[in-house]
Parts: C-alpha cells; structure tokens; sequence
C-alpha cells in the first residue's frame, strides 16, 4: 500500500508491555509558539483535539493506511481508545459527547473496514477525573501515580483472546497508555499495541533535544503535503 499522503511516519517510540506505541508525528506544546506554528502536523493535532470531524477523518485515514502494514489476517483485532478528560472549553462543530481519542478510533475502524477481524469496542471506563494533568505532573514517577488505579474494564466486557489496538490523540509520557494497557492485560488481552497521532516535545533553552527537533523538521515537506491535503 502507498504511503497515505506521502507523511513519512517516525519510529515507534516506547514500549507498551508486549507490543509498541507507534506516534506518526511530533506535537509542539502550543507555549512553544515558534516550533508549534512552524509544524502543520502539530497545528492539525490541536485541530483533532477540538474534535473537529474532518480533521479526524483524514488522520482516521492515514494511521489506518499505516496498520495496514502490520496488521495479520489471521488474529482478531479490537480497537479501543484511551478515556479523554473533560474539556472545559466546548468547540463549535464539534462532536460534543465525546472525546478526540474515541473519535479517532472509530475513524480507524471505519478505514479498515475491508477487513473482517476487526471490532471496534469501549473497552476501558475511567473511575474519577486525574488529580493534575498529565503534563502538569514532574517526572515519570510522578505521571504514573497520578494515573495508578484510574481505569478499569466494565464487568459487560469481555476480552479473552483479542489482540487490544489502543488509541490516544497525544503521547506525552506513556504512562497513561502503560495504566491501559496493564488492566487490559488483566482482563485478558493477548496483547496491546498503542497508536498516538503524535508525541509531545518540549524544547527548553540549553538542552534540547536537538536532535529530534532536526529529525522532524526533516520530514516537514511531508508533513506539509499532509497539512495541505488537511485543510483541503
């Protein structure tokens, strides 16, 4: 299958127990005005999060066509999505009801609809709102604790036998979609593989992760044929 778009995807970038969270782009909080307003995947993404459908039907259509490659015929498939918090500002024309990670889902569901071993399913509840903010936690052990016991699978699932494909709008830490992943596991997922639209980058002064800034902006051309394609 051709590259949907022509977006050249970054490599899987932490591991989810027994399978990979592959995140096909890299999100620039939006306090870094500069990298954030220079990248068209990180300005589509916060477009996604405001659960504008359009925009998720075309990131529905390329992490699908990027599946493809991985996916078996042979095993069944379930997606499902990680809970999205509340969000305190509505958007309009947007999908009021419902998170930018469910909505994602079933627009991967539905770009795969050829094949027949795949369901798409809600397979995780949250039991109360986090105490923070993902981003607003200091260090793993921190993002960790503030998600430990947070999830839980509905007595009315059942998953025995499924191969779990979980899906998040943005990575951050990954400590979220290991929490996931774990109560999917003990409900009896034979395996779990995580799928993120993007993962975060902060750049601060000094430091900077240089390297992967360089590495993106290698891909912008791409990127901006996707963009293009976006806003189309």
């Amino acid at each position: 299958m051709s590259e949907p778009y022509g977006f050249l995807e970054l490599k899987p970038v932490e591991m989810v127990d027994s399978g990979w969270i592959h995140a096909y782009g890299v999100y620039y909080p939006r306090h870094q005005a500069i990298e954030h307003l220079n990248s068209d995947w990180s300005r589509a993404v916060i477009l996604a999060k405001r659960r504008m459908a359009g925009i998720i039907d075309r990131f529905g259509s390329i992490v699908a066509g990027r599946m493809e490659r991985w996916l078996r015929n042979d095993v069944p498939y379930v997606v499902t999505h990680v809970p999205a918090e509340p969000e305190p500002v509505q958007y309009l024309f947007s999908d009021m009801g419902r998170g930018a990670p469910e909505l994602l889902a079933e627009s991967i569901h539905r770009h795969l609809g050829a094949r027949h071993n795949i369901q798409l399913d809600t397979l995780i509840m949250q039991l109360r709102p986090k105490a923070r903010k993902q981003r607003q936690c200091e260090g793993m052990a921190e993002r960790e604790a503030n998600v430990r016991g947070l999830y839980t699978v509905p007595e009315r699932v059942v998953i025995g036998g499924d191969h779990v494909i979980l899906v998040d709008d943005v990575l951050t830490s990954g400590a979220t979609m290991r929490e996931c992943s774990r109560i999917l596991h003990e409900a009896g997922a034979l395996s779990v593989t995580g799928v993120a639209l993007a993962r975060t980058v902060r750049i601060q002064d000094g430091d900077t992760r240089l390297e992967e800034k360089e590495t993106y902006e290698n891909t912008m051309p791409a990127a901006a044929m996707v963009a293009d394609r976006l806003a189309g």
